[in-house]
């Protein structure tokens, strides 16, 4: 029954599409006649000769088995398939040569990889993919500073071997503009597009990517002939409007230089504007004399300021406070271990809960021994009260300066 079965699938495989019939090849019995006697191997001996009908390496005859894949295990007439179904085939299809345990899981990989086939995601596999544009990816690798200068992460996807990415600051991008000589760009303008061309001519030039920087809004405040005086600063450029009374900045007193704001708690609201970008801040100044940063503790609260938490123990421990506390973070940056052995994860301006950010360091730290530094950074953080940032703050021993909490 075995050796019936074992013709009946060699014969499929030379006449496929023909009704199978039993045609007899004889055994491989060639030898090591100093070794035992090993059956499997004399049969797998037969299979890879002439008629073939095992593949014992699929990347190194992928060709071969690919061109079969698409003509047996696809439905006629049809591109896209369902990959539980073409595994069904593969087991029913007896003009299919075998393969390795996983070796059609390996076929998928290297084409899909090669460009050749394309997992869809919904469960479906395409044997013939659009051709696709080249693209970029634009990470912000840190928040702007004063001067509104970024570093940029530009990782370009569909583009080749040697792709090519030209920029253009504030400016409009095409072949002709400046090219990338690494991953990296540090940039204080408003906006960045990125154009990518793949020489190869793989993918087709895809539409220019822009990213858009953020107007940052710093104040600084300081005595002048016995005055209390507020300076504003926007970055990396903008106009700036400002209210005193609480009401909305964005139609409030154009800032033209620093503002006088008297003895007595001041909020300050400001609205920054620049080409289509816009940003807002609230700024408290306690009454003169008051020390500390004045924090209501019913009122729910923010922290608006890159504060860092920089050790393993006080990462955690920050971690276990929030989780208690209900305190949700952004623009989170997580940097595990030093050096060349580094990981760093970064979150953008999504909130999130400290569970979410310790499943993060849990999965990250699997490859990592229990000595290994961990360091986590945040630019925003709320909480349901202002007693929360307190406590949180002083377990943790942050400074809180003034400007930097939002209630």
């Amino acid at each position: 029954m075995i050796f019936a079965a074992f013709f009946l699938q060699l014969t499929s495989l030379l006449n496929p599409g023909r009704p199978p019939q039993l045609v007899n090849k004889p055994l491989d019995m060639t030898r090591d006649a100093t070794k035992p006697f090993n059956g499997e191997e004399q049969i797998e001996k037969t299979l890879i000769k002439d008629p073939l009908k095992l593949y014992l390496d699929v990347e190194a005859n992928f060709d071969a088995i690919r061109d079969k894949a698409e003509t047996l295990l696809w439905p006629e007439n049809q591109d896209e398939a369902r990959w539980s179904d073409i595994l069904d085939r593969m087991a029913e299809q007896a003009g299919m040569p075998w393969l390795p345990p996983k070796g059609l899981e390996q076929l998928k990989g290297l084409a899909c990889n090669r460009g050749l086939w394309e997992d869809l995601g919904n469960g479906y596999i395409t044997k013939k993919p659009q051709k696709k544009k080249t693209s970029v990816q634009v990470i912000p690798e840190t928040e702007p500073d004063d001067e509104g200068f970024v570093r940029l992460r530009v990782n370009p996807q569909n583009a080749g071997p040697a792709p090519r990415i030209h920029y253009a600051e504030d400016a409009e991008v095409s072949t002709q503009s400046p090219v990338l000589s690494d991953q990296f760009l540090k940039t204080n303008a408003l906006r960045v597009r990125f154009l990518v061309v793949d020489p190869s001519n793989q993918y087709e030039t895809g539409d220019p990517v822009v990213w858009e920087n953020k107007l940052v809004i710093r104040n600084r405040l300081f005595e002048e002939g016995g005055k209390r005086k507020v300076e504003l600063l926007v970055a990396p450029k903008g106009k700036l409007r400002y209210t005193l009374d609480g009401s909305e900045p964005r139609e409030g007193t154009t800032y033209t230089g620093p503002f006088e704001i008297g003895d007595g708690d001041t909020l300050v609201r400001v609205f920054a504007e620049c080409d289509g970008l816009e940003a807002k801040s609230e700024f408290r100044f306690p009454a003169r004399g008051q020390k500390g940063v004045q924090i209501d503790d019913v009122k729910p609260a923010q922290i608006v300021n890159l504060k860092k938490l920089d050790s393993r123990n006080k990462t955690f421990s920050g971690l276990k406070e929030a989780k208690e506390k209900g305190v949700c973070f952004e623009n989170v940056t997580l940097t595990v271990g030093q050096g060349a052995r580094a990981v760093q994860v970064m979150v953008g301006e999504i909130k999130v809960t400290a569970d979410y950010i310790e499943s993060i360091l849990t999965t990250v730290l699997d490859q990592f021994d229990s000595a290994t530094p961990v360091t986590m950074s945040f630019r925003k953080a709320h909480f349901a009260s202002g007693h929360d940032l307190k406590r949180f703050a002083e377990t943790l021993g942050i400074e809180i300066q003034q400007g930097e909490v939002i209630q």
